[in-house]
């Protein structure tokens, strides 16, 4: 068996994340063409298949799998030795890959996208949109972006963005068709348009607060959507009620077509946060996106 080169278990590594021959390509900077024939030649010089391919998918084989478990720690320990050296230079520049929610990501991050690569335009920036729980190390991902909650207790966790509250709203429409519930258990009497949660699969229950009060009432299911800025579209257009953060529906406020419902009950999240791995040394171009970020912190948004 010859000895594979590390560009052959780089690439392979990448094609086991993306499960997609040109979406690895492309993150690799490499023709399509040339990644392949370097998988090949790497599954030649193994004398074992690594990847099964057809022409819509590719899946890793069992060798595959065991080969990815070995070489996935000894690449990120290789990041990271490499990261280190960072405080020799003082530059920044280099290849960030972010993961993030796709609320979080709609809202808070890709607006200030521009002004960041304008501050640090030696810094290449890949966004990884997924509500998803990926585990960052495995998948080689610098930092994620996530509400407070979701976030491991081994992740170092900064605060990118103020506690705020979900709160429930409707269109006037809506309301004049259906009546407004005057207390939340009435809520089962309502449409409702409620949060299937990407992570598990569950439907969010709503856990509502109103100073020292507290109440988790029965909510219908009329309709159930699995991204935030869906269940938001689907309250403005008369759908029912929704629980959301008002920064999605801020244009139907403005113009009075949607109002809030069920005034003082709302439910708490505790702030967007950037986590990432703890470790010795921050590469520098993660270290100046945190500080861009904890500056350009948004103020809180209210109903």
């Amino acid at each position: 068996m010859h000895k594979p080169e590390l560009r052959e278990l780089i690439a392979f590594a990448e094609a086991a994340r993306q499960l997609n021959f040109t979406r690895a390509a492309a993150a690799l900077g490499v023709s399509l063409p040339s990644f392949s024939q370097t998988l090949r030649g790497l599954e030649e010089k193994l004398g074992v298949r690594l990847l099964t391919r057809t022409t819509r998918s590719v899946s890793l084989t069992a060798a595959g799998e065991e080969l990815l478990a070995n070489i996935g720690p000894i690449l990120s320990g290789l990041d990271s030795v490499l990261d280190g050296l960072n405080k020799f230079r003082s530059a920044t520049g280099g290849r960030l890959r972010i993961l993030g929610s796709r609320t979080a990501t709609t809202v808070l991050i890709a607006p200030l996208i521009g002004r960041f690569l304008t501050k640090h335009p030696e810094i290449e920036l890949e966004i990884l949109v997924d509500d998803l729980h990926l585990d960052l190390v495995e998948h080689r991902i610098d930092a994620g972006i996530q509400v407070g909650e979701r976030i491991e207790k081994d992740m170092i966790a900064v605060r990118i963005a103020d506690p705020f509250n979900e709160v429930l709203f409707a269109t006037r429409d809506y309301l004049l068709a259906h009546g407004e519930p005057s207390e939340p258990s009435a809520l089962v009497d309502h449409w409702c348009v409620r949060l299937r949660s990407p992570w598990d699969g569950t439907i969010r229950p709503w856990t509502l607060h109103k100073g020292a009060e507290k109440a988790e009432p029965v909510a219908g299911t009329q309709v159930v959507a699995n991204d935030l800025r869906a269940v938001a579209s689907a309250i403005a257009g008369g759908a029912g009620i929704g629980l959301v953060p008002a920064v999605l529906l801020q244009d139907e406020l403005r113009s009075g077509r949607v109002v809030t419902v069920l005034d003082g009950w709302g439910s708490q999240i505790s702030g967007i946060y950037l986590y990432y791995p703890s470790r010795r040394q921050l590469p520098a171009a993660l270290a100046a996106f945190i500080t861009f970020m904890k500056q350009n912190r948004p103020a809180p948004t209210r109903a």
